[in-house]
């Protein structure tokens, strides 16, 4: 009975050592995990020095350290590389754009197709400025015209474009290619829209358009 009751009191101590000894390790991994990577040694180093570790259990905390810097050195390189492919992808995006893209040219029998407008001065004025390239002024003055006829539509677009606003290029293009081959510039339209996403680096987008179009952008292959 006596020995019976010295073998629990043992079994007792070795269990509560050992509970111990574990609540000390996942103190020092929550310590090591929740703090800035810039902090983790000073940290480490600390949790260490606050517990009074077996040397088997500074030997697992040495390999959660070097495993959790592993990990961080890993991700940092993942992260790297998936910077550097969307870098390259934007460069060649770019290169695409440079290319490809050159101002729609103005066809002069626009203006005399159909009747007569009291906006053909305006009209005139507008496109006047875009051949002499003045796009900021083609846009002021065809931003003042309401109801703007949808064939110079895409001629405001370009112009939108050249002032670095392609946002709203974006979606006047959109709008164009969405009234269907109907349109006069729809072709037009879907090349400079894949242009332009091609510009703000809309890469999927751009390839959609450039598949539907056939269009053959070489520097993206």
């Amino acid at each position: 009975m006596e020995e019976q009751k010295i073998d629990k009191l043992i079994e007792q101590a070795i269990q509560r050592v050992g509970k111990e000894k574990d609540e000390r390790d996942f103190t020092v991994l929550r310590e090591f995990l929740s703090i800035k990577d810039g902090e983790r040694e000073k940290a480490y180093r600390k949790a260490c020095d606050k517990q009074p570790l077996s040397t088997e259990t500074k030997k697992t905390s040495s390999k959660i350290k070097s495993i959790w810097l592993s990990i961080v050195s890993i991700a940092a390189i993942i992260a790297i590389v998936f910077s550097l492919n969307i870098y390259r992808d934007n460069l060649r995006m770019d290169e695409a754009f440079r290319t490809h893209y050159t101002p729609l040219e103005y066809d002069p029998q626009l203006l005399s197709r159909g009747e007569e407008s009291p906006l053909s001065l305006e009209l005139t004025e507008a496109m006047d400025a875009y051949q002499r390239q003045d796009y900021s002024a083609a846009l002021q003055k065809l931003d003042a015209i309401p109801n703007l006829d949808e064939n110079f539509l895409i001629y405001k677009a370009i112009c939108l474009i050249e002032t670095d606003q392609l946002t709203q290029s974006i979606s006047l293009l959109e709008e164009l290619v969405n009234h269907g081959e109907a349109t006069e510039y729809y072709q037009q339209a879907n090349w400079y829209l894949a242009l332009a996403y091609l510009k703000t680096h809309e890469g999927e987008k751009a390839n959609k358009l450039i598949i539907k179009g056939n269009f053959n952008f070489k520097e993206l292959r």
